[in-house]
């Protein structure tokens, strides 16, 4: 479960002892399926009266953002100056800065009234009333961010710990926010924090952003998220030539690959569309032709085509021969 952290007013506690308490800590390191180095610490306290021990776990990486300088928490500035919000992150690869407006839109890299420089600072050209509020940063890049299938459902947890009680709004990457539980649609804002998307599509790409703010401050929670999609494959095997004798059954089979799952048509020798697999129940000389297997999605289509020869079926003196379609019958 992943926690954010509204600020919290300072809290002050007075220790008195009388005994001497002997500290100790060791650590250990391990890799996680997904090369996340994990590291436990283990922090032991004894003295005369008795022990008490802990552990911490702490995760690192791969690489994530980390916003490392705090914007200041009040800037101060005329009317129709220029204001300037600093905001220093690092990690691998070089993270991106963008900031949420006190509407919880987020602010374009360069516009009349924004402009984001390449160290990430805001600027804020000639301010006036409209733009008072509190400004947000937020860091991203390619670690930590989250796949998901076509078509699945995405749940991005948002618990937040502090006091006062904290508000918890998401913004959604096309700038839509939810400012309290509710569902919209495929999109629902859950009670615990959580928001969730259904039947996800290749448009919900894109960054969702938790902000959760009392009165001491806001911090915020950012889910880059790619959606990931695959182009249609014909995987079945179809032979250049299928022969069948006039009045067997044929199934043409067309078996195929692709996220979203493809629509599978046949194209027949006529021009006529089917839907699903092709079967012939009694087939005649006029059914041969080129049938072609069409897969299909959002990404593409594929295909695959096959002649099928209708043989016409004789019999002379207890032989079976076959007579293909383009045979040539003379009379005198």
């Amino acid at each position: 479960m992943r926690r954010i952290h509204p600020f919290a007013p300072p809290t002050a506690t007075n220790i008195t002892t009388t005994t001497t308490t002997t500290t100790t800590t060791t650590t250990s390191s391990w890799k996680t399926p997904e090369q996340t180095t994990v590291t436990a610490y283990y922090q032991t306290e004894k003295n005369k009266l008795g022990k008490d021990e802990r552990k911490v776990s702490v995760k690192v990486g791969p690489n994530a953002p980390r916003i490392s300088f705090k914007f200041q928490s009040l800037v101060t500035v005329k009317y129709g100056e220029l204001a300037q919000l600093s905001c220093q992150a690092t990690g691998e690869p070089t993270p991106q800065i963008f900031w949420i407006s006190p509407q919880n839109d987020v602010i374009p890299m360069s516009s009349d009234k924004f402009q984001i420089t390449e160290n990430g600072m805001l600027v804020v050209k000639k301010v006036t009333l409209a733009e008072e509020g509190k400004y947000a940063c937020v860091a991203r890049n390619s670690a930590g961010g989250i796949k998901i299938t076509y078509g699945q459902t995405l749940n991005l947890p948002c618990t937040v710990d502090g006091w006062p009680q904290a508000s918890i709004t998401w913004t959604l990457p096309n700038g839509f926010t939810l400012d309290k539980p509710q569902s919209i649609g495929r999109v629902t804002f859950l009670a615990n924090g959580t928001l969730q998307m259904r039947q996800i599509a290749t448009f919900d790409k894109g960054t969702y952003i938790c902000k959760a703010s009392n009165s001491f401050g806001t911090s915020t929670l950012s889910y880059p998220i790619t959606v990931m999609v695959y182009p249609p494959h014909i995987t079945s095997m179809l032979p250049s030539i299928t022969r069948v004798n006039r009045g067997s059954p044929v199934k043409l089979n067309c078996i195929a690959t692709g996220v979203p799952k493809p629509e599978i048509s046949w194209t027949l020798p006529g021009r006529t569309t089917l839907e699903g697999s092709l079967v012939i129940r009694s087939p005649v000389l006029m059914n041969s032709g080129i049938y072609k297997c069409n897969a299909k999605n959002a990404l593409g289509t594929d295909f695959k085509s096959t002649y099928l020869q209708v043989n016409w079926l004789c019999h002379s003196n207890s032989t079976a021969s076959a007579i293909p379609l383009m045979a040539y019958y003379l009379k005198w």
